[in-house]
């Protein structure tokens, strides 16, 4: 009868590459799904192709590597949890050094400008306006917020403050009601105060701290299941180095 041991590393190895085959495949459909919108809209997604193509990358080859895992623990074969273990480290090694070259990038490069920029071109250019007061009435009525840093940007700009700042104006059709509520709004000033560009900060900080605690937990699995297999093909091999010379002492005897 196979040690203990031996049969805790299979079940929980195979148990892990199957949670790797699946966070793989949902990689790569998140991957397909983008692709696809980035193909029928006319305006760019928020991945690029090259972020995207590296993802569906590094979703197939943690596929490709935990299936590998799978055979190797279920048929206890050693080369085969060598090469498992080999290709975790190497897609550990690539997915620490993106993600710490990427928060690099994102403590020297702002957001904050292009937004400003974008806001500005909203307002002082008539040419874009319709496709850029679209973009800002969605952008404020979503978020609940007003103008960059707040409402007094639109003063400062000495333009009114659009009915997309205010909660009850914004959802009715253009005519008389939305026009009586959204003065109100302005006499009454109930329209947002926080800026769109500290609501965003917010929000990509929520979703950053997210991805860290998921990327975190992820590499942990990795880690583990590292061990886990290097261990295995470390027990497994003097297992049969024991049985090997329990059989030739049988007979020799």
């Amino acid at each position: 009868m196979k040690p203990k041991s031996i049969r805790c590393m299979k079940f929980f190895l195979a148990l892990f590459n199957i949670i790797f085959i699946l966070f793989g495949l949902v990689l790569m459909a998140i991957c397909v799904i983008n692709m696809r919108d980035r193909a029928h809209r006319e305006q760019p997604s928020s991945l690029s192709r090259g972020v995207l193509s590296f993802i569906l990358t590094l979703g197939f080859g943690l596929i490709v590597t935990a299936v590998l895992g799978c055979i190797g623990s279920l048929r206890e074969n050693v080369k085969i949890l060598y090469v498992h273990s080999c290709f975790l480290m190497f897609l550990l090694s690539v997915e620490v050094m993106v993600g710490v070259g990427s928060a690099v990038i994102n403590a020297w490069v702002g957001g904050g400008s292009e937004l400003r920029l974008q806001f500005y071109k909203n307002i002082t250019v008539d040419d874009e306006g319709p496709n850029q007061q679209a973009f800002w009435d969605k952008l404020q009525s979503e978020n609940q917020c007003c103008g960059v840093d707040g409402p007094q940007d639109y003063a400062i700009l000495q333009r009114d403050i659009p009915a997309s700042c205010c909660a009850r104006a914004h959802p009715l059709r253009e005519g008389g009601a939305r026009r009586h509520l959204h003065s109100t709004c302005i006499t009454e000033r109930s329209y947002y105060v926080r800026g769109c560009e500290e609501v965003l900060r917010q929000k990509k900080a929520f979703k950053g701290n997210i991805f860290i605690t998921t990327g975190i937990i992820f590499t942990l699995l990795e880690i583990v299941c590292i061990i886990l297999s290097l261990w295995m093909a470390r027990v497994v091999r003097q297992e049969r180095r024991k049985l090997q010379q329990n059989l030739q002492a049988h007979f020799e005897t």
